[in-house]
């Protein structure tokens, strides 16, 4: 119990801890090391692939694509063109985003739930 209560005081240093015995300083990283250890860019995301791909079909479909151009569609119909099995509006949102933005196209789904 005296030499905890000397250790606590700071009077007893001759007592060292393991980890301290054991540690030995690694050198800092380069900066030709940094680089080297850059992160791969992340691969094509499946939704962007799956635009791509109704893009293609909707060209064939509407013919080319032009901007100020308004494609409406009923749900049904869109899953039923673009092969999808998820009949909800909203898993058509990074198609009609893209379309805005890459050609000016506005896309409309609906339902008829929605009575639109």
């Amino acid at each position: 119990m005296e030499s905890f209560l000397q250790w606590l005081q700071g009077e007893d240093r001759s007592t060292v801890s393991r980890h301290q015995q054991d540690f030995v300083p690694t050198p800092a990283a380069t900066s030709e090391e940094v680089e080297t250890h850059q992160q791969p860019e992340p691969a094509p995301q499946r939704a962007t692939t799956l635009a791509t791909d109704d893009i293609e079909i909707l060209t064939q479909q509407y013919g080319e694509l032009r901007s100020g151009m308004t494609i409406r569609i009923e749900l049904n119909a869109a899953c039923e063109l673009l092969g999808r099995t998820r009949k909800r509006i909203d898993a058509f949102k990074t198609l009609a985003k893209r379309l805005k933005e890459e050609f000016g196209v506005q896309l409309i789904i609906y339902s008829q739930k929605t009575h639109v």
